[in-house]
């Protein structure tokens, strides 16, 4: 499953207890401004979270890689979906309500980083690790048994 951004912007508005009391939906016109800022601020998280992505790849030439920016509500979020429906939504929540509920904002953002801490996971790759020292016949450093 590739995560939209509307699928972020639903859950953020869903924490924010933004949503429609009647049926449910989270694009109205009273979140219609939260709508037009969510593609910016998700291209601004996403940059943040992309190296603990499983989508993360390093660039053979040794420049950093760039997380594919968030253009409109219905682009395709280049993070792995984890980090895109559990830590996403916090921050973005978080920075909706900058300067409208800080109270709020506060508590979204210190759930942003608990939630990005616990999947700080970075990918790694496997490599074999070649024994040098023992492999000329000579080790000084395995001889001791005790100091």
């Amino acid at each position: 499953m590739a995560t939209t951004a509307r699928q972020v912007f639903n859950l953020a508005i869903a924490l924010m207890d933004e949503m429609n009391e009647n049926t449910g939906a989270t694009d109205t016109t009273d979140t219609k401004e939260y709508k037009l800022r969510t593609p910016n601020i998700l291209s601004v998280l996403c940059g943040e979270l992309y190296p603990y992505s499983d989508a993360y790849t390093l660039n053979t030439d040794g420049t950093r890689p760039i997380c594919p920016a968030v253009e409109t509500i219905e682009s395709t979020i280049g993070l792995d979906d984890t980090l895109c429906t559990t830590v996403l939504p916090y921050g973005l929540a978080a920075h909706l309500l900058l300067g409208e509920n800080n109270v709020m904002a506060g508590f979204f953002n210190q759930r942003y980083e608990e939630m990005r801490e616990k999947l700080k996971n970075i990918p790694a790759s496997f490599e074999a690790i070649t024994d040098t020292y023992s492999s000329c016949g000579y080790n000084p450093y395995n001889n001791f048994g005790r100091w």
